[in-house]
């Protein structure tokens, strides 16, 4: 029997003037109000990419996280979706007879933004199954991949001290966090503090008590740093934790060579590795044998999790990946210069686009909403268009966006939030019922805009568009 050809989907029918004019009436009607009056701006495009809708959707807005959108797109196009990143333990030979590394041993980052203890776990395991027992050399710790600032400038100074604000390193691990498990006592007695993974980089001062309360404190404490000595994490431990079940924190931690050098030979001594020479940083040598490599997630996974869960970490890192592939040079500079080609090339103005980071934590990032619906239109065409697509979270199913109440346009909607003091954001794409999809991007910036009102607007702008 022969095959049967699959069947071109018949293209969606256009929209006519009236439905056009419709569709302004009836978002007139729902963006007229107080809440998108003062700071809001709204751009939609329909399947062909041509304006549907324009409430100042060229005024340059602070995107928050929508911002993601734009690394999302140019990883994807640049790098392609079963890009891996790795990382890996490296010596100048195999480990002799006794079991010893005669010589240093470095570990190489390449920017994995989900690289785990567990993982680093693995590679260790691995050594001991080569049959190592003593690094008479240093521990290298290889983050050449990267350059720059660990931490953007322009970010708030409020928010450092948040997981969500970490380190960006070609070696990161956990995110760039320390987890702080806090087990509580009988009343008035200390709680039980443990880092993970086990560190000597990491300082612990104070303590937390057992009460009737859960009000822990974990503050990070700035130290000043001697010229060229290694950076230590010091953390000052206070307030109280109610009796019950072990509690989990997490805190960003800096100089990340030093903490992974750290988190390595604490979890080697434990498999009875000894690390003999010392730590430094240092660039492993191209001659150089691999011990263990480790291969992360394909990037179309990595994305997927960093839009639904609006990871500021994956996206950093991938900024900077950009960079590295784009010039030789990991910084954030260079991965933002790669992001203006590829705005370029999807025929979206780069003047539309000012950005300082990959994640849109900086209040500075500016973006045209309309730029932000032009992106998502000509990535959801292109093609990567399935991958892209798939890694956007379903609104009001899950992720970042899962407590949008949508009525015709649940199951219709896939769109990337953002959200920082001032500013309200969604963009996406809307399946409408008979014009296939449409592209939009709704933001507010307005210190006084409540964030449940602009999200019941956005579902009535949702559900309004996907009726059509």
């Amino acid at each position: 029997m022969p095959a049967v050809a699959p069947r071109t989907p018949a293209p969606a029918p256009p929209w006519t003037e009236s439905e056009r004019a419709e569709v302004r009436a009836r978002l007139d009607a729902i963006f007229g109000g107080e809440v998108f009056a003062r700071g809001g701006a709204v751009a939609v495009l329909d399947a062909d990419g041509a304006p549907l809708y324009d409430l100042r959707g060229s005024r340059p807005m602070t995107p928050a996280s929508t911002l993601k959108l734009v690394v999302a797109a140019t990883a994807l196009d640049v790098l392609g979706p079963q890009q891996r990143f790795t990382t890996s333990f490296v010596a100048l030979d195999a480990p002799g007879a006794d079991g010893a590394i005669h010589g240093p041993l470095w570990f190489v980052g390449g920017g994995d933004p989900l690289f785990t203890s567990n993982d680093l776990r693995a590679g260790i395991g691995a050594l001991v199954r080569l049959g190592v027992r003593r690094v008479d050399g240093p521990l290298a710790i290889d983050d050449g991949a990267f350059q720059g600032l660990e931490r953007n400038p322009h970010w708030d100074p409020s928010d450092l001290d948040e997981g969500y604000a970490a380190a960006t390193s070609a070696v990161s691990l956990d995110e760039d966090t320390v987890e702080f498990d806090v087990t509580p006592g009988a009343p008035g007695e200390p709680a039980k503090v443990r880092i993970e993974p086990p560190n000597d980089d990491v300082d612990v001062r104070g303590g937390i008590l057992t009460g009737s309360s859960t009000d822990p404190r974990i503050d990070r404490i700035e130290e000043p740093q001697r010229a060229g000595a290694p950076h230590r994490n010091a953390f000052e431990l206070g307030g109280t934790i109610a009796a019950g079940e072990e509690q989990k924190y997490w805190k960003p931690v800096l100089g990340m060579p030093a903490y992974v050098a750290g988190a390595i030979a604490a979890l080697a001594a434990q498999r009875g590795i000894e690390i003999a020479g010392g730590r430094r940083v240092a660039s492993a040598p191209l001659a150089g044998q691999t011990l263990w490599l480790h291969r992360s997630q394909p990037l179309a996974a990595i994305l997927t999790e960093m839009l639904v869960d609006s990871n500021n970490h994956s996206a950093e890192q991938l900024l900077r990946i950009l960079g590295e592939r784009f010039s030789n040079v990991g910084t954030d500079a260079a991965g933002l210069a790669a992001e203006r080609v590829e705005l370029q090339r999807l025929g979206v103005p780069p003047g539309e686009v000012k950005a300082y980071d990959g994640s849109g934590l900086a209040p500075a990032d500016k973006v045209a909403p309309f730029a932000l619906a032009r992106l998502i239109a000509a990535e959801s065409r292109g093609p990567n268009a399935s991958v892209f697509v798939r890694a956007l979270p379903r609104v009001g199913e899950e992720g970042t966006v899962i407590y949008h109440q949508l009525s015709d346009a649940r199951g219709r909607v896939r769109a990337k939030s953002g959200h920082l003091a001032e500013v309200n954001a969604l963009a996406g794409i809307v399946s409408t019922r008979r014009h296939g999809r449409v592209t939009f991007a709704f933001v507010v910036n307005d210190p006084a805009a409540q964030a449940d009102e602009v999200g019941k607007a956005q579902d009535a702008a949702l559900d309004a568009l996907a009726d059509f």
